[in-house]
């Protein structure tokens, strides 16, 4: 990064977040080139939640009756609420952003997207507000990494917002992998001359290699930021997984059935370890890991999950998700030869629900359990794509039509397969997840 005149700086403490809640918001003054901590406690948690509601609760201990969109005390306020970066939940992504508008010259909320309320949240702050009138042209960087918060002279710096969130995000990145991690909050040239000015929040989409943009775009309040003298405020945030641990309780709390398997022993830890290294642990092929791992293993342990998530910094709701939603993944150990007996349409006209009561009975088990030697995993699945020779099962890789129930014995007994030992030294132990 090229040498900035530093105006100001405050070290702050990195902390943990409790239930979603860091219990502090932050506030600066670009005025009186301060930074303080402002504390949240259980009463303004219990009457304003988070988002929008913090954000006015925070304006509303700043401002007076004759407080005006250009009066130094009009705070700009940014949150997330308690479940920003909490991935289980749609839209808790977005940012609730909230000043005095120059076009009404009352209260405006804008709802934006990108990663900036997150990030956020994950560098201790449920909230942060920025105040009075630089008397110079600045940008306000938030480094949670370091625990700093820096503001440095703009005065060099591009006057259009997207060029100037491009040049700060790879500024303040120290790699690029790391450009992930920078969010920008900035507002250009056209903010100084009108009411309606926007602000821009950038993500890094590192497949394009190049950062995009979400817009706070109602009541102007890009022309308060600029106002105040603010080019750009950014966010460089720590890797970590989200605001709170939500996948332990709500997400694997879901899981049907309600049973993973731990299979704690290094040669496990070992495998998984040379399994995630094929893959370079890289967070863009954790589908391959469980691939790979669903194949050694018949089924994804939760050991599995939490290398995969300690490797790659995936969150582990994210990984959850992924083993829950595609049929082919299973948290619970598969038989060494799966069944599949189709209940499409041609296939249900044709008596498939006898061929899968047959399997039931034969097998002692219903659909979507395994027998206890190991050898057999029964499913029911919507189709199989061979209508032509309905009713349609397949066992292991074979696919066989026309099949009729008194027949499933004899199938059985003629792709019958022995069962898969579990890996060397190390026997798999349930483990209950409500």
């Amino acid at each position: 990064m090229h040498e900035r005149k530093l105006l100001f700086e405050t070290r702050y403490e990195l902390r943990d977040l409790d239930r979603g809640y860091a219990n502090r918001a932050l506030r600066v003054d670009v005025s009186a080139r301060t930074v303080t901590e402002v504390p949240v406690d259980d009463r303004m948690k219990q009457l304003w939640t988070g988002g929008k509601g913090f954000d006015l609760w925070l304006t509303f201990r700043e401002i007076n009756k004759d407080t005006k969109w250009d009066s130094p005390e009009n705070p700009i306020c940014f949150s997330a609420g308690p479940l920003g970066g909490t991935t289980s939940f749609p839209g808790a992504g977005k940012t609730i952003v909230t000043a005095v508008s120059p076009m009404t010259q009352s209260m405006m909320d804008c709802n934006v997207g990108g990663y900036f309320g997150p990030f956020l949240k994950f560098a201790g702050f449920d909230a942060m507000m920025l105040t009075g009138i630089s008397d110079t042209e600045c940008i306000i960087v938030i480094d949670s990494v370091e625990g700093l918060v820096r503001v440095y002279d703009a005065t060099d710096d591009a006057v259009d917002s997207h060029i100037l969130a491009e040049e700060l995000t790879g500024q303040f990145a120290r790699n690029e992998i790391e450009k992930r991690n920078i969010a920008v909050v900035s507002a250009g040239t056209a903010a100084n001359f009108v009411r309606m000015g926007m602000l821009n929040f950038s993500f890094y989409d590192w497949r394009r290699g190049v950062c995009r943009f979400k817009q706070a775009a109602r009541g102007g309040i890009g022309t308060v930021f600029r106002h105040k003298k603010i080019k750009a405020l950014v966010l460089r945030s720590r890797s970590m997984t989200p605001a709170w641990r939500v996948e332990e309780y709500l997400v694997a709390a879901r899981i049907t059935p309600k049973k993973l398997t731990r299979m704690e022993c290094p040669t496990v830890r070992e495998e998984l370890d040379r399994i995630i290294d094929r893959w370079h642990a890289d967070p863009e092929y954790v589908i391959e890991m469980m691939q790979d791992i669903q194949e050694r293993f018949r089924h994804i342990p939760k050991v599995a999950l939490d290398q995969i998530q300690h490797r790659t910094r995936t969150p582990l709701a994210h990984l959850y998700h992924i083993a829950t939603f595609y049929k082919s993944f299973s948290l619970e150990p598969r038989g060494e030869t799966i069944v599949q007996v189709c209940m499409g349409t041609a296939c249900h006209v044709k008596g498939a629900a006898n061929i899968l009561d047959s399997f039931e009975r034969v097998l002692g088990i219903p659909a979507g359990g395994t027998t206890a030697d190991g050898k057999y995993s029964l499913e029911a699945v919507a189709c199989l794509g061979a209508c032509s020779i309905a009713p349609v099962v397949r066992i292991g890789e074979e696919i066989m039509g026309n099949v009729e129930s008194r027949q499933v014995e004899k199938l059985l007994k003629q792709y019958a397969a022995p069962g898969a030992a579990a890996p060397a030294g190390c026997a798999g132990e349930e483990v209950d997840h409500d």
